[in-house]
């Protein structure tokens, strides 16, 4: 065992250096947390931050664009549709799932297509080109089952675009540790490394492409309420370093390194 947090055990295999919560929270208490967090917690705040999550979604969509061919694309964990709207605006056939109903009701209000189903039950009418799961993985009760089932909902040769915490970065090695904002109980459960993802990918019949960091636009102000939720001491540091800054400065945005890693995969042939 790593260190207890928040209730849970945080254990790491010591051949491979997978991180995974034990024991899992069970899908019923998964369910009540995102609708709770989606109505008062981080997740709500993230949803009024408009610009932020424009921002984000449109640097997605150039980088993802970059290895994915074709217009027929699937967003899983699609929220309230803003990558899907990025993807309508350049002219792709996107559409979502999520398993949150108040977020799949913004998103259809939107005029988005977007499901409200876990990804066990989804059943798509046909194949994609490109499956984007963003900050998704981690989140998931079976990553396994998850990667089985993306592959079978993709074409030969299609593209999956994962963003996810990497737990041989140097925020939860050296910096943060335990204190690390990613080690959140109840909601993130599995915890991999470049080499554990890869090989994860590997047996469920993905070839990666591309793996390295990646990056959010943020600004400082959006950054100190966000630590407030998830790390409280460093979100009163940056709420403070923030609170002296000139408006203009504290509300810019820029590219933040968080400790996360953006992985291109394609569908291998069987």
């Amino acid at each position: 065992m790593l260190f207890e947090k928040g209730g849970r055990d945080f254990v790491r295999c010591r051949s491979c250096g997978l991180v995974w919560l034990d024991p899992l929270p069970t899908p019923g208490e998964l369910d009540a947390h995102y609708e709770r967090s989606y109505r008062e917690g981080g997740y709500a705040m993230f949803a009024n931050a408009t610009d932020i999550r424009r921002g984000i979604a449109e640097d997605r969509l150039v980088r993802a664009r970059t290895c994915s061919q074709g217009t027929r694309w699937l967003d899983v964990g699609c929220a309230g549709g803003d990558f899907l709207d990025a993807a309508r605006d350049a002219g792709l056939a996107a559409e979502g799932i999520d398993l949150s109903s108040d977020a799949v009701r913004r998103a259809r209000a939107r005029g988005l297509t977007a499901h409200n189903a876990r990804f066990e039950d989804f059943a798509p009418e046909h194949p994609y080109e490109t499956v984007t799961a963003f900050d998704l993985i981690e989140h998931t009760r079976d990553p396994r089952g998850f990667l089985r089932t993306v592959n079978r909902w993709l074409m030969p040769r299609g593209t999956l675009v994962l963003t996810l915490p990497d737990v041989g970065s140097i925020y939860p090695r050296f910096i943060m540790q335990r204190h690390w904002f990613y080690y959140a109980p109840n909601e993130h459960l599995f915890y991999f490394n470049h080499h554990t993802i890869t090989r994860l990918l590997h047996e469920e019949g993905f070839r990666v492409t591309r793996i390295g960091r990646s990056y959010k636009r943020l600004s400082l102000s959006y950054s100190a309420k966000s630590l407030s939720i998830f790390n409280r001491r460093l979100g009163r540091i940056v709420t403070q370093l923030a609170g002296a800054l000139p408006q203009w400065l504290a509300e810019r945005r820029f590219p933040l390194y968080l400790g996360e890693m953006w992985v291109d995969a394609v569908k291998e042939p069987r």
